[in-house]
């Protein structure tokens, strides 16, 4: 040490009333206490020797009404673990740093308990700390949130749609201790498909598909959402005076709260995102997590929805809906290596040139689709292709012949007219179908043949 701060020190004499404005102007709460026990040396009560202005402030006293009195009979937000800290500082002569959240301030705080003068006094200093902590939850919040978001992003496009939702549905559910989680297709404002996962506990009960199709949920949501990405309901309560109807049958007695957020392309709503009954007291940023997430699911459903669209279009006739060529001839090479029965119908339209050059290609047109209406009405429509301008084809495998005959005697009866002219076949073993296809396409051009010839009598 410097002489000259030894002679400062030697040649100041500071009184007690000196330390006690400099403890005044800390720019913490302070106070000192002597600690009151029984005779067995347990910790009864503090006696206030010294409290600053701002420690009065904390505890809603004045200085001259605690300097006298205990912390029992003063200080109604008292911590209780002062007491033991207390007994810390004053008799084991230790100090100790602690922190605690004030619920009735909403505050937290950090104190250090420590020794003075002698056995049997101590003093509390009380920094708050809300800020620091606060600034620290957020951090946290934000960092979980980010790492959630980007696991999310990860494990969609890492799987196939089907299995990406069902993953991320799940997590969802997880993080925000929801009942459910959902994903509802909107179709040019329809219902569509129906994504969901639900907590095996409290997920049931909840809406299914039925109640989306007989309730205008979407009306209602984009009505909440206005132009906000996402609505976040944390009183149900509050649909009664919007939608009673949806509330009282629905909503009542099984949902508390929700979440839903729109999924967009550019500026169609292809579908909703839907949150129930999540917790109020999570470690994330919901708004955030939920918004960010909303946009990767519309992304992953505007992309299967595009494959699903290219992948139909490439095996089914645009015009009927029908399966095409393509899938035509990727039957036909799947059931070559099958030993199934089979069953064959070759079907044409009977005058289609005449009616294109007569009435104009658009009721040409009409009469495709009514012919593929009619296949479809009897077979199942996966069975039945559009092979040609005016021909179609039905292949249906594993049928029996009574089944396969009953079907096609249904198929005559709703031939108006004889409208098209069909030839059928019906074998035990698929493995030579082009050849029944042959075959049926030889007794069509017959029935053709006596269509025409019937035609000419009617019309000479």
């Amino acid at each position: 040490m410097a002489n000259k701060e030894k002679d400062i020190l030697s040649n100041t004499d500071y009184s007690a009333q000196d330390i006690l404005y400099m403890l005044r102007d800390l720019p913490d709460a302070c106070c000192i206490f002597q600690v009151i026990t029984d005779p067995f040396g347990t910790v009864k009560d503090m006696l206030f020797l010294f409290v600053n202005e701002k420690y009065a402030n904390l505890v809603g006293k004045s200085t001259s009404e605690l300097i006298g009195s205990t912390y029992y009979t003063t200080v109604s937000n008292r911590d209780e673990d002062w007491i033991r800290l207390s007994y810390q500082a004053a008799f084991m002569r230790q100090s100790v740093i602690n922190s605690t959240y004030n619920t009735q301030f909403n505050k937290w705080f950090e104190f250090w308990a420590v020794p003075v003068y002698k056995k049997g006094f101590c003093a509390f200093i009380i920094h708050d700390v809300t800020a620091e902590k606060r600034k620290e939850e957020h951090r946290v919040i934000t960092i979980n949130s980010n790492n959630f978001i980007l696991d999310c992003a990860k494990k969609l496009s890492a799987n196939d749609f089907n299995k990406g939702i069902k993953i991320i549905l799940k997590d969802l559910g997880t993080v925000l201790r929801a009942d459910r989680t959902a994903v509802i297709e909107c179709i040019h404002g329809e219902v569509g498909e129906l994504y969901t996962w639900a907590d095996k506990i409290g997920g049931t009960g909840l809406p299914s598909k039925n109640v989306f199709d007989q309730f205008d949920f979407f009306t209602m949501w984009k009505g909440q959402m206005r132009d906000d990405p996402l609505f976040i309901c944390d009183d149900v309560s509050l649909v009664n005076t919007q939608n009673s109807e949806v509330y009282k049958s629905v909503l009542h007695g099984t949902i508390t709260r929700y979440i839903v957020a729109a999924l967009k392309n550019k500026e169609e709503t292809i579908g909703f995102l839907l949150i129930e009954n999540y917790s109020l007291d999570l470690d994330i940023n919901v708004r955030a997590v939920v918004e960010s997430i909303s946009i990767f699911i519309a992304e992953e459903l505007r992309n299967y929805k595009m494959t699903q669209e290219l992948s139909y279009r490439s095996t089914h006739d645009e015009l009927t809906g029908l399966g095409n060529r393509h899938s035509y001839v990727a039957t036909l090479s799947m059931l070559d290596e099958l030993d199934v029965s089979v069953g064959v119908c070759f079907v044409d339209i009977n005058g289609l040139k005449q009616i294109n050059d007569t009435n104009g290609h658009v009721e040409g047109d009409n009469v495709i689709r009514e012919t593929a209406n009619i296949l479809a009405g009897v077979f199942k429509k996966k069975y039945c292709y559009r092979v040609g301008g005016d021909e179609f084809v039905v292949v249906i495998p594993q049928i029996s012949q009574e089944h396969y005959e009953e079907q096609i005697e249904k198929l005559r009866k709703k031939a108006k007219n004889k409208a098209f002219a069909m030839g059928t076949v019906w074998s035990d073993n698929a493995s030579d179908v082009e050849e029944l296809i042959n075959q049926a396409d030889k007794l069509m051009y017959v029935d053709k043949a006596e269509y025409f010839l019937e035609h000419e009598r009617r019309h000479p």
